[in-house]
């Protein structure tokens, strides 16, 4: 609730920064426009000046776009005053616009953009927290990492009671950046969509696949012994190898694709409870499989 409040109390903030920067820009043009004609260049360049010290304090320029103010301000009253004093022209209220003007202008666009900063950092606040409570990989719906590591910890406790074995597959895409350069991103994203569609379909139902990844690998807690892990793999291999596996952007382009497979049975007296040095171990066996 706290959060949902100061979210819109930034929000109220940003509008007033954004109403006042329009007031200011709008109060500048009506200046020049009832400037006199003779007047019309020197307040054109002042209106300018005070400009350039906004866009200093819209780039984040905070000190630059206080001190260019400062100065536009010092050197014009020096100049009028010098021009007074030394030809005797009569100062009108239009003229006190600019000593009052650039300072205005900085401190309306200073606020816009410390409020739309303040609900950046918010939002990248709220978008860690909430990544990090999400299981799910939303392109190929399958369950992400963090799943992984959650269910791998459960089924380990569950088959140290129950007493049957466990055994986690990695299955990975050899040269995939070759693969994402040919196919680009979109064409990729759907290779990797259907290799998970035609993994799950080779597995039994108590068997568990993850998106462990953005390049496409696959991790599936399988509820067998290592040796038969090796049944499983061909199985997946010859779903994935089938006429009508692949989507038909992989058919029309010279292109074979590759799988490497890692397999390894969990060993409560190698692993313990250390289910990420596990994940690890068998995503080096990858590199074995030739």
């Amino acid at each position: 609730m706290k959060n949902t409040y100061n979210i819109k109390t930034n929000y109220l903030l940003q509008d007033i920064g954004m109403f006042a920067l329009l007031v200011v820009l709008f109060a500048g043009i009506i200046v020049v426009v009832l400037a006199p004609q003779e007047m019309k260049l020197e307040f054109i360049l002042m209106l300018l000046i005070s400009y350039l010290a906004m866009l200093f304090a819209a780039y984040r320029m905070s000190v630059t776009a206080v001190i260019s103010a400062g100065l536009q301000i010092i050197i014009y009253v020096v100049y009028k005053l010098f021009i007074y004093y030394s030809k005797g022209e009569l100062l009108t209220p239009l003229h006190f616009t600019w000593i009052i003007y650039p300072l205005l202008a900085v401190g309306a666009m200073s606020l816009l953009i410390s409020r739309t900063t303040r609900l950046e950092v918010q939002n990248e606040i709220l978008r860690e927290q909430i990544d990090k409570l999400v299981l799910i990989d939303p392109l190929t719906g399958l369950y992400n990492l963090k799943s992984l590591y959650l269910d791998l910890q459960g089924q380990i406790a569950l088959a140290a009671r129950r007493d049957f074995n466990i055994t986690l597959m990695i299955i990975s895409l050899r040269y995939e950046a070759e693969l994402f350069k040919i196919l680009g991103r979109s064409n990729f994203d759907t290779l990797k969509q259907k290799i998970a569609i035609n993994v799950q379909d080779s597995l039994r139902i108590e068997d568990r696949v993850y998106a462990i990844d953005e390049k496409g690998a696959l991790a599936i807690i399988l509820s067998c012994k290592g040796e038969d892990a090796i049944t499983i793999k061909n199985r997946i291999l010859k779903k994935l190898s089938a006429e009508d596996a692949m989507p038909e952007l992989i058919k029309n382009k010279v292109i074979k694709l590759d799988f490497q497979f890692g397999y390894l049975p969990y060993s409560p007296e190698i692993y313990g409870k250390d289910v990420i040095g596990y994940k690890q171990k068998v995503e080096s066996e990858l590199q074995y499989d030739v």
